[in-house]
């Protein structure tokens, strides 16, 4: 742990003038010369009357030398800031401070007290004495247990034992009884409100971690117990293949931090986190959702704060698995109910172990966890029938084919063999045949997704000597996993599927040293590496040649099937976004000086992040081919493609290795002035300049909107970065806390600040994405000139569509929040508490995207664009803006009478013009109007009106130490029983009805990357249904297509999707095997209720299950799990 070694000496006092100095020399002495009347007198008639008049003159001397040195701090900052003073970015720091204020029986400050704290883990304390109005602060203390010895002569020895949590700054009052010092008064300072923060916080401790009941094991998921959070929209970019992403007070999902152990935790590519270590290695995490002071910042929306286990003097250890298998499954609502349910094995496993290398000075912890998941994923096809691959259509639902010669049926609905195209023959034949007797949906296949997992961490803490620690720790996480099928959109056969890879190491090396009783420094070195790929399927193999279509791209990497889309079937080939891969390495430099003078709690610090990307992304490298049911061809996509005739071809030739760099250097200093015992003002001021990423050789061109050309970046004007560095991000923070009275059993706290946020690398690839590192085409057949599927991409076209190019804005800016709040919370007896607050955020210069280059709606056959040179132009921009406002309000109650309660509600809105730079729940990339970006303001794709979360654990009241069956054989088998559970219930997240994403009936053009925009169709009416069921979740009569060459009425995001609710529980069972050795045995069940929690609805217009439901969450899940604890 980082921990200051034990030192002595006093708090820096104020340095008054002389004659302040004589008048407070005099008044200390009344003041103790009262004080020891009073210890020799009889206590009950011991009058105050003296110490009252000395104290408060000693408070108001410090209060007005408080506020002069105020004055000279403002000063100071600036000078600080001006030459770059020490600094950190992030007071990410997870280290904590416990400040106070030592007092006599009659409530009169005590001067000169002694304090001991300690760090009871590891026995390592820290010294200090109070200052002359009786205050204490202790910082840059790593959170736990501690115990805190206060001695002064006359007064009997105080002991306060207390826990404080990550990132806290925990506020105490000591109270001395008179009496000899070698007597000692102990008591627990249980801190359940905090007396002096502005922020809203979440802390999730170690108990709760290892008791609830988690799917999956990944701690994360906890800091949805926050109020104000709300899961990721379904789909998002950032929570596919169960990453773990999360919405909080109206940001976006990529908006968060993670820190572990004081360093950046983020994998940059998507700023999602990096390393997830295990749930039994996790101390403790804060969860900090609005308000939070200067220390903090990089990202405007939550900060998660992770501490990990660390050594201690005494020796622990665990070993544990966690097993599931389909037997202890229940089925989900929408399997096919003619097959058998696919197979499912899950084993989770590891172990743990910590302890002292050298007592009281060198510690360690070491743990590893391994995942082995085999599930088999059910996927529903449209497959052609053995006849209709014969192109044989006599018996088929779909159209008859005509010929596209004569316009006539082809005789008995049969394509004469020597008509049949060999390729298109070979490609039905890709297929598998039927396997279900029903019209449509007749194929269903469960092929296995196998999920590899291990992570490892190790740390060391070591006191060098008086005043400095050291502590390093290191992560690895390795993943490897197989997907049979790609996602929403791709094949839906197997055969297709794809390979992921990815490894993250955290590495992160702490100097902690207490250089005076007023004076800490925090020096923290991250270095933090991401390597992760996306990989075919049929990487290497050539499906494409086998049934022969070319090839486009010559490298073997890009070498499997093209993308092939059949109207009426489901489409076949190789994810067209993949291979890719991606390395990130992240070096972090931070320091932070924490001074304590007075009142005042002043923080300092700098943050230097360099970012290495090495990438590459072989996007539509293997092209593809579209087949529709056009009537100018046969009418019947699948005859079309026998007779060799697609509608649109595409692909791509590029060669465009990505080589990214970015630098960002964070200040910041922030004060905590204690006005009064009873009111804390937090000001803090942060600047942050976040480099654009560029490409290290500047082998990058974009598209220049003032000279209308694709430049080279770094020339004729344009940055190398596309756009340029934005300087002017400036972000004030302030807050006040007050605790009327005194007492801490109120506080009423508020705060504004303004949070600017890193962006995601990802969008910044689009630097790779113009001529002539990427050269996308779309070729079309034209009157006398049929494309063929034996050169079906051919570089000699007469008439080749233009070519799409990429911008960005030249102003484009850092996207920055405003974030406010004002809220009360009440302590009710010891144990109990619960907070109200409203919550406010505006965003700022969001990015998003729009196409520049979009014509106005026209039922004009060729709309032309208005630079015909070009297709669609994707201007990246920081125009989108966002709004959120909400009631929060939280309950808890600590371990009383066997129960540990924790839950809260939240009442909010979110809207914005934009949720993600990416899609998610079918969204676009684009607004459906690019010339009109603002028509696309609505809620958010994330936004849930009601939310309500409630965890408990609850330990029976039977055993030894308990209520009842206290002895014997029924001790133990009745007593050590716990009961721990999650409830989550939510209103439905919004979503948006639009037109299939292949029809272009605004006639304003077509993507010709990413999923561009769907045009929306025209509402008439509320079409929200009362009763809405899975059948028809809203009123599909009330859509209609608009007019040829228009836009629809309906809005974005204004229907509700299906509510959320789920009980997850586990019960545990403790059991002693021997001395120090411990066994626990849990059951736990997710979705205890078997609850059906319906998905959206298919809400494409012309779909055949337009309206319909066809997905549900996971049902009843069922996992037994061992532990051995010693």
């Amino acid at each position: 742990m980082d921990f200051g070694s034990p030192v002595t000496g006093s708090l820096a006092p104020i340095v008054p003038g002389s004659a302040m100095k004589r008048q407070r020399r005099a008044a200390r002495q009344r003041l103790h010369r009262a004080r020891s009347g009073c210890r020799q007198a009889d206590r009950a008639t011991c009058r105050s009357d003296t110490l009252p008049g000395a104290a408060a003159f000693l408070r108001q001397q410090t209060m007005g030398e408080a506020s002069r040195m105020a004055v000279r701090l403002r000063a100071w900052i600036v000078v600080a800031l001006a030459v770059g003073a020490v600094s950190t970015g992030l007071a990410q720091t997870h280290l904590g401070a416990i400040r106070g204020t030592v007092l006599d029986p009659t409530g009169a400050t005590v001067a000169e007290a002694a304090l001991t704290v300690v760090h009871v883990p590891t026995g390592v304390g820290r010294k200090t004495t109070t200052s002359v109005d009786g205050a204490f602060v202790l910082t840059q203390l790593p959170p736990g247990n501690y115990r805190i010895d206060t001695a002064r002569d006359g007064y009997k020895t105080h002991v306060s034992q207390t826990t404080l949590q990550v990132s806290q700054r925990l506020s105490l009052e000591i109270r001395l009884e008179i009496g000899a010092i070698t007597e000692q008064v102990v008591v627990t300072a249980d801190a359940l409100i905090d007396r002096e923060s502005v922020a809203l916080t979440t802390v999730v401790d170690n108990a709760q971690i290892v008791q609830l009941p988690l799917d999956g094991r990944n701690f994360l998921q906890l800091a949805l117990l926050a109020p104000g959070t709300s899961p990721a929209a379904q789909g998002s970019a950032a929570s596919v293949r169960g990453d773990f992403a999360m919405s909080v007070n109206g940001a976006r999902e990529d908006a968060n931090a993670f820190l572990l152990d004081g360093g950046y935790n983020v994998d940059p590519k998507l700023n999602t986190s990096s390393v997830r270590p295990p749930v039994d290695a996790i101390k403790e995490f804060r969860v900090l959702t609005n308000t939070y002071d200067a220390s903090f910042g990089r990202h405007a929306g939550g900060q998660v704060n992770v501490t990990t286990m660390a050594g201690s003097n005494r020796f622990s250890g665990m070993a544990y698995e966690f097993f599931r298998t389909q037997a202890l499954n229940a089925t989900n609502a929408f399997a096919p109910s003619d097959q058998p349910a696919p197979d499912y094995r899950r084993s989770q496993f590891g172990l743990s172990i910590g302890g002292p290398v050298v007592r009281n000075q060198t510690f360690f912890f070491a743990d590893y966890e391994g995942l082995r998941l085999d599930e088999g994923i059910t996927q529903i096809a449209n497959v052609p029938t053995a006849a209709e691959r014969q192109g044989d259509f006599s018996a088929s639902l779909l159209l008859p084919p005509t010929n596209p010669v004569t316009g006539q049926r082809f005789p008995g609905d049969v394509i004469p063999a020597p008509f049949v195209d060999p390729i298109g023959g070979a490609i039905a034949n890709l297929y598998p045949l039927p396997n279900r007797a029903v019209p449509f949906e007749n194929h269903v296949d469960s092929p296995t997704l196998r999920d590899r997992n291990d992570h490892v961490d190790v740390r060391v803490d070591h006191l060098i000597g008086a005043g400095s620690t050291l502590m390093a720790r290191y992560s690895l996480g390795d993943r490897r996993l197989f997907e049979p099928f790609s996602g929403p959109g791709f094949a839906a056969v197997p055969g297709f599927g794809s390979d992921i890879e990815r490894r993250a190491q955290n590495l992160v090396v702490g100097l902690t040293q207490v250089v005076s009783p007023s004076i800490v420094n925090d020096l923290r070195v991250v270095y933090n590496r991401v390597s992760a790929g996306v990989f075919h399927e049929n990487l290497g193999n050539s499906l494409s040649t086998a049934v022969g279509l070319p090839e486009l791209s010559d490298n073997p990497r890009d070498f499997g099937l093209s993308f092939i889309t059949i109207t009426g079937y489901s489409p076949l080939g190789d994810e067209f976004n993949n291979p890719q891969r991606s390395t990130t390495n992240t070096v972090q430099l931070l320091d932070s000086l924490t001074y304590v003078r007075g009142r005042h709690l002043l923080k300092f610090g700098a943050d230097a992040l360099f970012t290495r990307q090495e990438a590459f992304r072989d996007v539509q490298s293997r092209g593809f081919l579209t087949f529709s049911s056009q009537p100018n061809f046969t009418g019947n996509a699948l005859a079309d493609l026998l007779l060799g005739l697609p509608l649109v071809t595409g692909g791509a030739r590029l060669d465009n290795p990505q080589r990214l760099r970015t630098e960002s250097i964070n200040l910041f200093v922030q004060d905590e002035i204690r006005l009064d015992d009873d009111l804390t003002l937090s000001a803090g001021l942060r600047y942050e300049v976040i480099s654009p990423p560029v490409d290290v050789e500047d082998r990058a061109n974009v598209f220049d909107p003032v000279s209308g050309t694709i430049v080279q970046v770094g020339t004729e004007g344009v940055p190398r970065s596309g756009y340029a560095t934005d300087t002017n991000n400036v972000a004030p923070r302030v807050g006040l806390a007050w605790a009327p009275g005194g007492r801490g059993d109120t506080v009423i706290r508020g705060g504004y600040g303004i949070y600017y946020n890193q962006s995601a690398l990802a969008p910044g690839e689009g630097l790779y994405f113009n001529p002539p590192y990427f050269d996308f085409n779309l070729y079309f057949p034209l009157p006398g000139l049929p494309l063929t599927l034996a050169n079906p991409f051919p570089e000699q076209f007469p008439l080749p569509t233009p070519p799409s190019a990429l911008a960005f804005d030249p102003a484009l800016k850092t996207p920055w929040l405003e974030q406010w709040s004002v809220g009360v919370q009440r302590k009710f007896g010891g144990r109990r508490a619960i907070e109200i607050a409203y919550v406010g955020s505006r965003g700022h210069d969001l990015l998003t995207a729009r196409d520049i280059n979009q014509p106005e709606p026209s039922p004009v056959p060729f709309n032309l664009r208005p630079d015909p040179r070009f297709g669609d132009i994707v201007s990246l921009e920081s125009t989108a803006r966002s709004r959120y406002d909400a009631l929060q309000v939280t309950a808890q109650q600590r371990m009383r009478d066997g129960l540990t309660l924790h839950a809260a509600y939240t009442l909010g809105k979110s809207t914005d013009d934009a949720s993600d730079f990416f899609t998610s729940a079918g969204d676009p990339n684009f607004p459906q109007d690019s010339n009109n970006p603002g028509a696309d303001h609505g809620r958010s794709s994330f936004d849930v009106r009601h939310r309500f979360t409630a965890s408990f654990a609850y330990v029976l009241p039977f055993g030894a130490g308990q209520r009842w069956a206290s002895e014997g054989w029924a001790a133990r088998v009745l007593g050590d029983w716990t009961i721990a559970g999650i409830f989550t219930a939510e209103s439905g997240a919004p979503f948006t009805v639009a037109l299939l994403p292949e029809i272009d009936n605004s006639n304003t053009g077509r993507a010709a990357l990413g999923f561009g925009a769907n045009d929306r169709p025209s509402l008439s009416g509320n079409a929200a249904l009362r009763d809405p069921s899975a059948a028809a979740w809203f009123d599909t009569d009330a859509f209609t297509f608009p007019a040829f060459g228009s836009f629809g009425n309906a809005g974005r995001n204004i229907l509700d999707g299906p509510g959320y609710q789920n009980l997850n529980l586990a019960v545990l069972k403790l059991a002693s095997l021997s001395e120090g050795v411990n066994v626990q045995l849990r059951l736990e069940a997710f979705n205890v209720l078997n609850r059906v929690n319906l998905g959206l609805p298919d809400v494409f217009l012309g779909s055949p299950t337009f309206g319909r439901i066809l997905t549900a969450g996971p049902a009843r899940r069922l996992q037994l799990g061992l532990k051995l604890i010693y």
